[in-house]
């Protein structure tokens, strides 16, 4: 029975990051996310909070913790991607602009395309896969879909509005079907993650990555709650494509979809948090 759930694990994931990007392209405009990306100072403090201050972070937390090859190599592969598309989901929730939120994850999406391959191999032990395989894997995968949504958006708009409710509703599905089928198909792992104090660290570098996230605002409210969601919402679907790939070890697998779980319900509740200080909320 294990072996048929991990089976499914493949699959579900590969259904989960296309829809999910190809949603991402059916839903968001180019020229909304470029608005965004204009402000200069506000891309690079992302990029630097991202990609330099957040991986730091969890190589100092791995630096004063001990924990067996696998659960380190989960952390730091949690810690490298960033750019989630529930980003934008996050921001709905936060009462910010969309197209701001997909301006983030898009920014930090192409980054880590970019990022991790190049990184991975310096970073972590026991990667089997070359950076220029795995670039091509997460270009296919992730770029390509979002891509192609887009251009369906601005050519076939009809069509788009048709297909998009059922490209989300699949991603979640599949979303849903990932997670199910990591906890049944690797059961006996659960014990051991949770044992090793691995997913306590996740939660704290979490929260430290909000914080630094919020810094890279700049004081613009809009610009601090989204980049602080942005920022601690590591990249899901990266993830996953990074850990069902590259390691044979299945401790990788399960430590990211329970750092993910847990960090997501963390971060809607963040928020929520954080909407409050908007100015529709500050006047009532």
């Amino acid at each position: 029975m294990f072996a048929f759930f991990r089976a499914i694990v493949g699959i579900a994931v590969l259904v989960f990051v296309i829809a999910t990007m190809l949603n991402v392209g059916l839903t968001q405009a180019p020229a909304e996310i470029l608005r965004y990306l204009r402000n200069w100072r506000f891309v690079l403090r992302m990029l630097i909070a991202n990609f330099v201050l957040v991986p730091l972070t969890m190589i100092l937390i791995l630096r004063v913790t001990s924990f067996e090859p696998a659960m380190r190599a989960g952390l730091l592969v949690f810690s490298l991607g960033a750019g989630a598309p529930f980003l934008i989901k996050l921001t709905q929730v936060a009462e910010h602009h969309l197209a701001l939120g997909a301006a983030v994850m898009m920014l930090l999406m192409v980054a880590t395309i970019i990022y991790v391959p190049l990184v991975l191999p310096h970073v972590v032990s026991g990667s089997t896969m070359s950076a220029a395989t795995l670039t091509r894997t997460l270009l296919r995968q992730m770029l390509a879909p979002t891509a192609a949504g887009m251009i369906t958006a601005q050519l076939l708009p009809t069509l788009a509005r048709i297909v998009q409710p059922w490209v989300a509703r699949l991603a979640n599905l599949a979303l849903y079907v990932v997670l199910a089928a990591t906890f049944i198909g690797y059961y006996p792992n659960l014990a051991d993650v949770v044992r090793s104090g691995a997913l306590l660290a996740a939660v704290v570098f979490v929260l430290i990555a909000f914080g630094l996230g919020y810094l890279a605002g700049g004081g613009a409210d809009h610009l601090e709650d989204v980049g602080a969601l942005g920022t601690a919402q590591r990249n899901t679907a990266a993830g996953l494509i990074v850990a069902t790939q590259t390691f044979s070890d299945p401790n990788v697998l399960v430590l990211l979809s329970l750092a993910n779980t847990v960090g997501l319900v963390l971060l809607i509740a963040l928020a929520r948090f954080v909407r409050r200080d908007n100015p529709v909320h500050a006047a009532a």
